[in-house]
């Protein structure tokens, strides 16, 4: 029998739209003449996962991480990479057995290596339970090219997040305040510390507007699929 090519895992479902618009940028950046050469994905799309950031802020992390522990013993066997379509969701793996985090491709390290590469300082677009466990700020060598939310502007991203971007409602709609944000801090770069903004990022590129530059781990992972597949990033 012929041996598959290195499968992906994503989990995901924390939102659902933004995984499968993950999906679709993987085969978008990685065309083939064939269906059997294309890219191998699981995609677990789990949107009834508990919220994570409500986890975080009301003291049930214990439920998040044994939701965590079970789904990634579930993909475990069918991949050779997994990646976790949530970037907030990351707070969990500490506490994951260290076989379950052996696959995992961490959105931290790919957003770390983009920003030591980077011209200039990004701003970091987290969700407060993002900010709250630092994930970016203690996991990233280069940190210190992070700008922070102020409290005000966390508040405009956040409505971002669950007012219109997992609403459906047209990514473009929240580029204008984004444009604000970051002539504030005066850059154009800014770092998806929430999968959302991966449909951002894709409109954007869409449209060949160039106005924002996105440290966007989903799309590293859908443009390196095959290095970062087969090896650890």
């Amino acid at each position: 029998m012929q041996q598959l090519p290195p499968t992906l895992g994503i989990l995901g479902g924390m939102g659902p739209v933004t995984s499968a618009e993950l999906l679709r940028t993987i085969y978008a950046c990685n065309p083939t003449p064939t269906d059997q050469l294309a890219p191998h994905v699981v995609l677990f799309s789990l949107p009834a996962a508990p919220d994570r950031c409500a986890s975080i802020h009301g003291g049930s992390e214990a439920a998040f991480i044994a939701f965590m522990t079970a789904q990634l013993a579930r993909l475990d066997p069918l991949c050779d990479k997994i990646f976790i379509a949530c970037c907030t969701a990351h707070y969990s793996l500490p506490a994951v057995p260290e076989p379950l985090r052996r696959k995992v491709i961490s959105a931290m390290a790919l957003a770390d290596r983009e920003l030591g590469r980077s011209e200039e300082p990004a701003l970091l677009l987290a969700s407060t339970g993002a900010y709250k466990k630092r994930l970016f700020q203690d996991q990233c060598a280069h940190a210190d090219r992070l700008r922070e939310l102020a409290a005000d502007e966390q508040e405009i991203v956040m409505g971002m997040i669950f007012n219109e971007l997992k609403c459906g409602h047209d990514p473009m709609r929240v580029v204008p305040a984004l444009q604000r944000l970051l002539a504030r801090h005066g850059t154009r770069t800014c770092v998806a510390g929430c999968t959302e903004f991966h449909l951002v990022a894709r409109a954007l590129a869409a449209r060949g507007d160039d106005s924002i530059r996105f440290i966007d781990p989903l799309g590293i992972i859908a443009r390196e699929f095959s290095s970062l597949v087969t090896r650890d990033a």
